[in-house]
């Protein structure tokens, strides 16, 4: 069937319809590469600000960490000067109180003129705070600490009983011969007591003022005829003066009174040997190792002082000739 001539429709002309409808708008590719670009500029931005502010940070925890160091080093040179902390639970109740005391102690003590001090309310509290203080330095082995502040006490009130014997015994312990003896003659004034008089002639040999020394030493066995340390004392002043039989004679006696003192006894062996008293030093050392069997040392001492004497040893430990 054939349709009419007149019912065949241009399909492209009987139609009202917009063909843009039926395709997605394109974009020009100017305007693509224009966004792109900013797109990159944007995060070039972005990187460098991050970059600038992660700088920034780790600069500023450098600064902080540096200042914070710097003020440890500061506080701890502030504090290196201080004395030596006391343990507030070692002191007795009745002076509890130096602990508070302890900031106005430096305080009193400004301006003042050197010299012995009135007796004060003032002065007296100012001296029982470095007795204390130094009591207490003593008793945690500070003898540093503790000759400070006898030494402060000594300056408002040298006359105080036994003060002048703790600070002579502690230059003493300093080897500050000369001024341990100044102070050990000043004790002595007060009181002569044999722990005195034995200091005092140690003091005098350490400085090498030998005939006090020994005027001491008699005068405490003296007092005191059988106290070891004067006999030891006597032997190493006599060694020094190099009195020879004065020193054997009070080594002996003292090795006598003391007979498990076997560093001593060493030391006189050597001496013996030293002086080339090769048959006392070997009948010295042949009894000693009869009582001391342990004790290596002493029987290459005895050996080397057999080979010098020419002794032969029987296998009973006693000596041929």
């Amino acid at each position: 069937m054939h349709k009419r001539k007149d019912e065949i429709q241009d399909i492209y002309q009987g139609s009202n319809r917009d063909f843009e409808d039926d395709f997605t708008p394109q974009v020009a590719q100017e305007q693509i590469e224009d966004r792109q670009r900013e797109l990159r500029r944007s995060r070039i931005v972005a990187f460098f600000f991050g970059s600038l502010v992660l700088v920034l940070s780790v600069a500023l925890v450098a600064v902080v960490i540096r200042d914070f160091l710097s003020e440890r080093k500061l506080s701890e040179k502030v504090r290196a000067p201080e004395t030596t902390y006391i343990p507030r639970y070692s002191l007795p109740l009745d002076a509890l109180w130096v602990m508070d005391y302890q900031q106005l102690a430096a305080q009193v003590e400004l301006g003042e003129k050197p010299g012995p001090k009135p007796l004060s309310v003032k002065w007296v509290t100012q001296a029982a705070y470095h007795i204390i203080m130094g009591q207490q330095a003593l008793a945690v082995n500070e003898p540093k600490q503790a000759l400070e502040h006898l030494q402060k006490v000594v300056e408002i009130y040298p006359d105080i009983e036994g003060l002048q014997r703790a600070v002579g015994i502690l230059y003493l312990r300093g080897t500050n011969y000369v001024l341990a003896a100044q102070h050990l003659e000043k004790a002595l004034t007060e009181k002569e007591d044999p722990d005195v008089v034995n200091n005092l002639a140690v003091a005098y040999i350490g400085t090498e003022e030998y005939d006090k020394a020994e005027k001491y030493l008699k005068r405490l066995l003296e007092l005191e005829p059988e106290t070891p340390g004067g006999y030891k004392n006597l032997a190493v002043l006599y060694r020094k003066m190099k009195l020879d039989d004065k020193a054997c004679y009070n080594f002996e006696k003292y090795i006598a009174l003391q007979p498990n003192d076997l560093d001593t006894m060493q030391t006189y062996a050597l001496y013996l040997a030293k002086l080339s008293r090769w048959k006392e030093a070997a009948d010295f050392l042949t009894k000693l190792t009869q009582e001391v069997t342990d004790v290596a040392p002493l029987y290459f001492l005895l050996a080397q002082v057999y080979f010098k004497f020419d002794i032969t040893i029987a296998p009973d430990n006693r000596s041929l000739h």
